[in-house]
C-alpha cells in the first residue's frame, strides 16, 4: 500500500469511529447514518483495491483518478443532501 492509501484508510476509520460515537450518544438516527456509514466504507474499499476504479475512470475518459474520485464524492454528497432535504420537508408537514 502507498502512503496515500494508508492515509485515506486511517481518515475513513476515524470517520467511522465518529459516526459510531454519534450513534451511541443518540445524536444521530440509524436511518440517517446509513449514508454516512457507506462513505468511509467506500473509501476503505477504494484504498485497498484502486485498480478497478482506475480502469473505470480511464474508460469514462477521466485523465486522472483524482478527478473521478472528486466526482464520486460530490455525487455522494448531493445524494445525501437530497435525502436530508426530503426528510426535513416531511417534518415540516
Amino acid at each position: 500500500m502507498t502512503s496515500i492509501q494508508i492515509e485515506v484508510s486511517i481518515a475513513a476509520l476515524i470517520l467511522l469511529i465518529l459516526i459510531f460515537f454519534s450513534l451511541r450518544r443518540n445524536s444521530m438516527s440509524i436511518k440517517s447514518s446509513i449514508a454516512w456509514l457507506l462513505l468511509p466504507l467506500t473509501f476503505i474499499i477504494i484504498a485497498i483495491f484502486p485498480e478497478p476504479l482506475e480502469q473505470l475512470a480511464h474508460t469514462l475518459g477521466f485523465e486522472t483518478l483524482s478527478n473521478f474520485i472528486f466526482l464520486i464524492i460530490i455525487a455522494l454528497l448531493l445524494i445525501i443532501c437530497f435525502f436530508l432535504t426530503a426528510t426535513i420537508s416531511r417534518q415540516g408537514n
